[in-house]
């Protein structure tokens, strides 16, 4: 198993990348490192991913209440009113700072989530794990979140950084051709 570390350094951040096939055990060793006191995990689900990397997240996870949230993902979804429900289900678990939300999916959730993340009690610990190709490449990198406005894609929205990227590109093998 060969795995890249990139480091992102920035005025806002300074977060690891890991790059590699097969890497999803790294995640709780670094949960630690960035969160120490964690006890609760939202894990927000594209519902397409495959089962397998559900139980594997949840089975690595064992430590923590893992609370899996899934969606239908798609423009529409991306909505203001959508992200207010999911902060809602975080805030009546309890969910503090110490506590962690995973994006697993494509760019549209990865958005979605880092939102959500960003405006849960002015900002929860965020982990992206990219599912898509493009996700991988570019939207889960840099911190732009955001939801669409009935005026335009993407007008609401903050810069938040992750804590953590793993991108497994043991993903990619799942996904159609044409993806």
């Amino acid at each position: 198993m060969l795995i890249s570390k990139i480091k992102v350094k920035n005025a806002s951040a300074n977060y690891p990348i890991y790059i590699g096939s097969n890497i999803l055990s790294k995640l709780p060793k670094e949960i630690k490192i960035i969160s120490p006191r964690a006890e609760k995990i939202a894990l927000v689900v594209d519902r397409n991913i495959p089962n397998k990397f559900k139980h594997q997240i949840k089975k690595i996870l064992k430590k923590y209440n893992v609370y899996i949230f899934e969606y239908a993902v798609n423009e529409k979804f991306k909505s203001f009113k959508e992200v207010n429900k999911l902060v809602e289900k975080c805030l009546s678990k309890n969910f503090n700072r110490n506590d962690v939300l995973i994006c697993l999916g494509g760019g549209i959730l990865g958005d979605f989530s880092s939102f959500a993340a960003s405006i849960i009690k002015r900002g929860i610990n965020f982990i992206n794990i990219p599912s898509t190709l493009l996700a991988q490449v570019d939207s889960s990198i840099g911190g732009k979140t955001g939801v669409n406005s009935n005026l335009g894609k993407n007008l609401i929205g903050t810069f938040y950084q992750p804590k953590l990227v793993i991108i497994d590109t043991l993903f990619l093998k799942s996904l159609s051709k044409k993806e």
